[in-house]
């Protein structure tokens, strides 16, 4: 999680510091507030990992992988995701998907070992689904597992996870505070509104 969170920052702060005129511009524009982990989608009956995937065991044994609501609000509208064949033999924390938005690439990783037996192929033509429903629609892969019963020890469940995501609102946070604080705090405050509200995709936008 904290991996992702930083690349994205990065990104967003080499953008702000490139053209701040036009951020502060596009930042004092309408937006959409982040949802806070109380009000995020976080469906019961999922695993949740650190990289902001989920995992479902369906009845067959087979499992389920997406990407979390908490992921998809951070990035915005998705424009492509370059999948993993079907067929490809994977180990939890393998790399196994890229989301695309406008050029802007992002990587995330597997939160269970096995093999890819399908792939959303509704993704190939549209990837927003992923920001739509992530986790009907826009789920990615279907995997069978090698290793189930172990693995999903170390994932979370909904009540965990919501408690890791109050820790990533706080990291994102003092992450955007650090960046924004160079020579923008007017900037800065537009974005972390009344007690640290963030705008919906404000990274990757």
């Amino acid at each position: 999680g904290g991996l992702i969170i930083a690349t994205l920052v990065i990104n967003a702060s080499l953008r702000y510091k490139k053209n701040k005129k036009a951020a502060f511009k596009q930042a004092n524009s309408e937006y959409t507030h982040l949802p806070d982990e109380n009000s995020l989608i976080i469906p019961k009956g999922l695993y949740f990992d650190k990289t902001h995937t989920w995992a479902f065991l369906e009845e067959n044994g087979i499992v389920k992988v997406g990407v979390d609501d908490f992921l998809q609000h951070i990035t915005g509208p998705l424009t492509r995701v370059k999948m993993g064949k079907k067929g490809k033999i994977v180990k939890r924390g393998d790399h196994i998907l890229s989301v695309i938005q406008n050029g802007k690439q992002l990587n995330l990783y597997a939160p269970v070992s096995g093999t890819i037996i399908e792939q959303n192929k509704d993704l190939e033509t549209n990837s927003s689904l992923i920001n739509s429903s992530p986790y009907n629609s826009g789920w990615i892969y279907k995997i069978d597992p090698t290793n189930w019963h172990r693995e999903n020890q170390l994932l979370f469940m909904a009540g965990k996870q919501r408690e890791f995501l109050k820790t990533e609102y706080s990291r994102l946070k003092d992450f955007l505070a650090v960046v924004l604080n160079d020579d923008s705090e007017k900037y800065s405050q537009v974005i972390l509104q009344d007690g640290g509200e963030i705008r919906d995709g404000t990274l990757w936008a």
